[in-house]
């Protein structure tokens, strides 16, 4: 069931695999589809829909793709990568080939990243800092990398090897006034990094053990002094403004345990939030840190905690019994909480609307709920009761 009044339910695509990158909103309001792949190579046809209109194919032979603003899509296909802009045929970007993974720098900037292979076989990572621009090897050896919120940088982890970590490498896509496009070398033994959502500011984690998965969190805008915040750290994530980092750091202070912390980005002031987390995220006005963690009274069972970034305040609790969350893209005062059952049957769906819980639906497939942008002020799930299966919409209050 899709409540959607009168309108038509439009088909989009066919042979879609129920995987990650099969298909994804565009900025524009279009949806990229990569369908019908072959088991063997990959290769599959690659379309765009625009609401309102019929399915285009970008390519009949692609392998992997990115999505961008103004509904540019980059793509590789036949061992080449190329560029799609709305209305126009597919353009091959010079100096792309052997590329199979792509990204498309955040507006307003137009560069395109692959990492593809060399002759040798070993991965590079290419940089177009326009599509009319030959692309350039700007790293070798490459394992992640990523554009940082306002295009202004890619981010690498370079020079990777088996069971070691690699050198974190800034490369500035547009010079500043007066400055370079010369690569910054931002540290070595780097295991993991990210941008903030909305700031170009970096964390990651340095003198890396890939034994444990965890090392020393530190944080830094490319060109100017970092700030270590913390060792024997294993998973992070930076507030939307960069000014804030949680991170769940392993302690043994009276005991061996994973303590949640919420530190300025700038300097360590690490303020403890709750214990051995399952999950945890930043609102997307970045005002609280939310996480699953076991609840601080009783100890035993899981507890959806908040804690206010800008101030002192102590953690407040939102419920109990959670096993998971899910914030509105943008605002802070609302979310879906997934409620467990004692049954087993799926789980059960509250909304979190300025500081009540509201009951939205029981029985729901577990992590198949949503808040669909652009204020999270409706939702969608995956129904398990027998007089409600399928897919739901509900408007929240």
């Amino acid at each position: 069931h899709w409540d959607l009044g009168s309108a038509r339910v439009p088909r989009v695509a066919g042979g879609v695999a129920p995987a990650p990158g099969a298909f994804a909103w565009l900025p524009d309001g279009s949806i990229a589809v990569l369908s019908r792949r072959e088991p063997g190579t990959g290769a599959g046809t690659l379309s765009r829909w625009q609401p309102g209109g019929e399915s285009r194919v970008v390519s009949p032979r692609a392998t992997a793709w990115a999505g961008g603003n103004g509904g540019r899509i980059a793509f590789a296909a036949e061992g080449e990568a190329w560029l799609a802009v709305p209305g126009a045929d597919p353009v091959r970007l010079a100096g792309g080939k052997g590329a199979f993974e792509l990204a498309l720098a955040p507006s307003p900037g137009t560069a395109i990243a692959a990492r593809a292979r060399d002759a040798a076989g070993a991965p590079v990572l290419v940089l177009w800092r326009s599509a009319t621009a030959p692309g350039e090897v700007v790293a070798r050896d490459v394992g992640a990398f990523a554009f940082s919120a306002d295009g202004a940088w890619l981010g690498a982890v370079a020079g990777v090897a088996p069971g070691t970590g690699g050198r974190l490498v800034a490369v500035p896509v547009v010079a500043a006034p007066g400055g370079s496009l010369a690569t910054v070398e931002v540290a070595g033994g780097v295991g993991a990094f990210r941008w903030a959502p909305s700031s170009p500011r970096l964390a990651w984690l340095e003198a890396f053990d890939p034994r444990v998965l965890a090392g020393r969190l530190v944080t830094a805008v490319p060109g100017q002094p970092p700030a270590p915040l913390g060792d024997r750290v294993t998973s992070f994530e930076l507030s939307p403004s960069g000014g804030q980092v949680a991170y769940v750091r392993h302690v043994t202070d009276g005991g061996y345990s994973a303590r949640l912390e919420l530190s300025p980005s700038g300097a360590p002031a690490p303020a403890p939030v709750g214990g051995d987390p399952s999950a945890f995220a930043f609102t997307g006005d970045g005002r609280w840190l939310l996480a699953v963690a076991p609840c601080p009274a009783s100890g035993a069972g899981s507890c959806l905690v908040r804690a206010p970034t800008a101030g002192p305040a102590a953690p407040q609790v939102v419920a109990e019994g959670v096993v998971g969350f899910v914030p509105a893209p943008r605002a802070g005062d609302r979310m879906l909480v997934a409620l467990g059952r004692k049954d087993g049957a799926g789980v059960d769906l509250a909304g979190f609307v300025e500081g009540k819980l509201v009951p939205v639906d029981s029985r729901a497939l577990p992590g198949s709920a949503l808040l669909l942008p652009p204020d999270g002020r409706r939702a969608a799930w995956i129904g398990l009761a027998p007089d409600r299966a399928g897919v739901l919409v509900a408007d929240l209050p």
